[in-house]
Parts: C-alpha cells; sequence; structure tokens
C-alpha cells in the first residue's frame, strides 16, 4: 500500500500563495490603476537580475563549475539569487548535481517520468529532507556559507528595497510591490521551474537521446538562455548553453562583457568537432531508423558517416596539439622567433589539409544523406 503523500507546508503556501496572489492582484491593479512605465521598467530589471543570477551564479557557476568568478561577481549573483526564493546556492547546487546524476531515475530530485508538474513545482512542495550531496567544493567558499546561512533575509532586502525606492521616489508603492515584487517572484520562480518541466518534454535532442533533456529555442530568452537543454545535458561543465552563434543565450554574453574586465574567467567548453560528432551521431541514427529493413543504403552512410568524423577527429587533434604546444612555448619562455615561425607554418599546412579532407568528407556525407533520402521518398 502506497504512503500517502507528505507536503511541505512553508513552500506549499509560499509557492500557491504567490500565484494566487498575484493572479488576484495584479488584474485589479491594472484595472483601479491601469499600469505606469515606472512598474514595467522595476519588473524587467529585477526579473532579469534575478534571473541571471540563477543561471549565471547558481546554475553555471556554483552547480556545474563553468568558469571562475571573482568575488564582486559571487556577492551579487548571491545576493540577486537569493531573491529568487528558490533556496540557498549551495542547496540549490546539491539538488541539481543530484539532478544531473539520476536524471530520469528516481533518484533525480525532480524527474519528469513522475510528470509535468511533478517536474514543474510539485517535487518542491513535498516533505522530502534531501540532504546536502556532493558540494564539499561550495562548502569551502566562506561567500557560499553566509548565503547558506542568511539566504532568506538576503533574498527579501534584495528583492524589496529596488522596489520599495523607486515607489517611494514616485508615489506609487503598492503599485510596485505589486509588479515589481510579488509579479517578479512568480515569474522567476516558472521561467526556472521550465526548464526541469517543459525542458524536458518539448522540443528537439540534436546531441543525444540518452535522456529526455531536449533543446527549445522558445524557453532561452525566457530563461535567459538556458533552453538548449539537450546540449547542457551532454556537456554540464560548458559555460553556454546556447554554443552557436545564432542560439539565445543573453547569459553567456553578460560573462563575455565580464571577461573583457578580467572579473570572470576560465570558461570551459567543448570544441566545435564534439558537438558536429554528437549532431551526425544522432542525425545518422534518425536515418537508420527511418529506414524499414536492411539495405545498402545502410552501409554507404555508415562509411561517409566514418569518413567524416575522422576528419573532425583529425581536426579537432590538431587544434588541441597547436593549443599544447602554445602552452609548452610560454612555459619555456625562450622560444625563438624562427623555431615558432617554423612551427606555425608546419600547424597552418597540416591543418589546410585537414581542412581539404573534411571537405571531401562533409560532400561525401550530404551526397549519402541526400541518397538515404530520396530512398525513403520513394520508398
Amino acid at each position: 500500500m502506497s504512503q500517502p503523500r507528505r507536503w511541505n507546508l512553508l513552500n506549499t503556501l509560499f509557492l500557491t500563495g504567490t500565484l494566487a496572489l498575484a493572479l488576484g492582484l495584479v488584474p485589479w491593479r491594472l484595472v483601479v490603476a491601469g499600469l505606469r512605465w515606472s512598474e514595467v521598467l522595476v519588473f524587467l530589471a529585477m526579473t532579469m537580475a534575478v534571473g541571471t543570477a540563477i543561471s549565471g551564479g547558481y546554475h553555471r557557476l556554483f552547480s556545474h563549475r563553468a568558469y571562475r568568478a571573482s568575488w564582486p561577481v559571487r556577492f551579487l549573483f548571491l545576493c540577486f539569487g537569493a531573491a529568487a526564493f528558490e533556496n540557498s546556492a549551495l542547496k540549490w547546487s546539491s539538488d541539481h548535481r543530484v539532478h544531473h546524476r539520476h536524471v530520469d531515475t528516481d533518484g533525480d530530485p525532480y524527474s519528469i517520468g513522475k510528470g509535468f508538474w511533478y517536474a514543474h513545482w510539485t517535487w518542491a512542495m513535498e516533505a522530502k529532507d534531501l540532504p546536502l550531496a556532493g558540494v564539499a567544493d561550495l562548502e569551502k567558499d566562506p561567500l557560499v556559507r553566509w548565503q547558506h546561512r542568511h539566504f532568506f533575509l538576503i533574498g527579501a532586502v534584495v528583492a524589496a528595497l529596488p522596489p520599495l525606492i523607486v515607489g517611494l521616489a514616485t508615489g506609487n508603492v503598492l503599485g510596485q510591490l505589486v509588479f515589481g515584487v510579488l509579479l517578479r517572484i512568480v515569474a522567476t520562480h516558472h521561467t526556472t521551474f521550465f526548464i526541469n518541466s517543459a525542458a524536458h518534454r518539448f522540443g528537439s535532442r540534436p546531441y543525444t537521446d540518452a535522456n529526455t533533456a531536449r533543446d527549445n529555442w522558445f524557453l532561452a530568452p525566457l530563461t535567459y538562455g538556458e533552453g538548449y537543454h539537450n546540449f547542457h545535458h551532454l556537456w554540464q561543465w560548458d559555460y553556454r548553453n546556447g554554443a552557436l552563434w545564432y542560439q539565445w543565450d543573453s547569459t553567456k554574453w553578460l560573462l563575455n562583457v565580464l571577461a573583457w574586465f578580467g572579473l570572470v574567467g576560465g570558461f570551459r567548453r567543448v570544441s566545435r568537432a564534439a558537438m558536429t560528432r554528437a549532431r551526425l551521431h544522432m542525425e545518422e541514427k534518425r536515418l537508420r531508423e527511418r529506414l524499414a529493413s536492411a539495405s545498402p543504403l545502410h552501409d554507404r552512410l555508415a562509411t561517409a558517416r566514418h569518413q567524416l568524423e575522422t576528419a573532425l577527429a583529425a581536426l579537432h587533434d590538431r587544434h588541441e596539439a597547436w593549443g599544447r604546444k602554445k602552452v609548452e612555448w610560454r612555459e619555456k619562455g625562450q622560444a625563438r622567433a624562427e623555431a615558432w615561425r617554423e612551427g606555425r607554418k608546419e600547424w597552418k599546412a597540416s591543418a589546410a589539409t585537414h581542412r581539404r579532407e573534411l571537405k571531401t568528407a562533409w560532400a561525401e556525407w550530404k551526397a549519402a544523406r541526400l541518397e538515404v533520402r530520396t530512398a525513403l521518398v520513394h520508398a
């Protein structure tokens, strides 16, 4: 006999209560007082600041150690992240690391296998005391420990202070509390929760189908770049989510700007060749699945993919070797200009050869892919 579900009263009241109040007070305020530009500006500014702190701080910095940050950046991310009212960075990171280790299993704190709404927010309302796990590195950070002890007070101050200041300055404290505090909290909660629910249910899986995580371009602007979840689950340590230039990832863009000022650094990123190889593997797998029965086209497709993957691997290895050589020269500190020029000339010649091989392999892959698709259309 299954045990009745137990609820965490505080979490349940806070999550459902803020939503119910927003659904009631926001329309009422619009009817009686309309909407002011100051309310819109404070709402957007606070939503972006807090959401970016969750994406760039709680998620990419603290949970995945995808880059290094100076103490002012860590401090600001911890303060504004607390205003999300999604627990401390230490607890948030602990739950999230468990999610990645046990994704889609019973060990996943917010498994999509238990239902869309469970993954979205019901899991946070259950009376489950998940202990801290796998965050010994974060516990060494005094700023993280400080925020863990006082996160609710910090969050309350950061969440309320800007709207109150603007409200007093404009004579509109109530409007700022409704839009800048209440509605903003609800918006922050559910945009974050959509990554646990919608990004595991709707979208594409261009890199891997080993888990339910999906890339969803629609969610990306709403979540400060977190929508490319299939990429993230395969390379969780990459500081990017939208790794391609045309993909929306405002957190990545902010981190790049901060890097120019020396405030962050040590970005970890997967190589373009590894990304392409993963996409090729998935594309070939789907084409094979569409072929109803054994066919000589299987061999053609496999040969073309192997040729292309070999060319990509060679280009990747050459790039890595050149990076190691540059590090070696810098460490020696005595490289002669002529030796450097000869080494660079050799690398350029080798790279040109690999690029030609890659171009040929791409052409063969496209021809094989076209042949398979044509055969499927006329089958």
